[in-house]
């Protein structure tokens, strides 16, 4: 055999796996709890037995994420036909594709379509007095979103104490 035919085989291989592959995205599948007493086998149990991906997609595991609180499901990296097979499972809720979106902190009204004067936002009191409580570790509370520049104190019936860790202390819109 020549190298020509040889290269001109290893090419049609190639290709040929090449078409066999399908396109991964991450999709977040919910499914019903009720439907098994084992949720980690039942998770496991939607994913292709066979995989049509190259192999080194393989190397790396499908569930990216298993939900255990508020829903029942996991993230997994799927081909829509993969989610299509799902769809014939028992138990099969729904499968949405994941979408990145922009983190909007200084704009919330904005983002939840909130307008001045308007509705909901205008009737709640545009959250005066409302206290938002959030844990979060990775706060850079030297970013301008939080100055406390403008806020009133906190309500009188907050009881909680500023803890800054060593950072720069609260203010009056990052209370502890």
């Amino acid at each position: 055999m020549s190298f020509t035919s040889f290269l001109f085989i290893i090419c049609i291989l190639n290709f040929n796996q090449f078409l066999k592959a399908e396109n991964l995205g991450v999709y977040i599948v919910y499914v019903d709890p009720a439907e098994s007493d084992d949720l980690e086998t039942f998770y496991d149990s939607f994913l292709p037995t066979t995989s049509n991906v190259t192999s080194n997609s393989d190397d790396q595991p499908r569930i990216l994420y298993r939900y255990r609180h508020v829903f029942s499901g996991f993230a997994a990296k799927l081909s829509a036909a993969d989610v299509e097979a799902m769809r014939q499972k028992k138990g099969f809720i729904s499968a949405q594709p994941e979408r990145m979106l922009q983190l909007h902190t200084t704009h919330s009204p904005n983002f939840l379509g909130l307008n001045q004067n308007t509705g909901l936002w205008k009737k709640s009191n545009y959250g005066k007095g409302v206290i938002i409580g959030m844990v979060d570790s990775a706060v850079a509370t030297s970013h301008p979103s939080f100055s406390g520049a403008g806020m009133p104190p906190p309500p009188a019936k907050w009881k909680g104490v500023c803890d800054s860790f060593g950072k720069p202390p609260c203010n009056n819109k990052l209370i502890g």
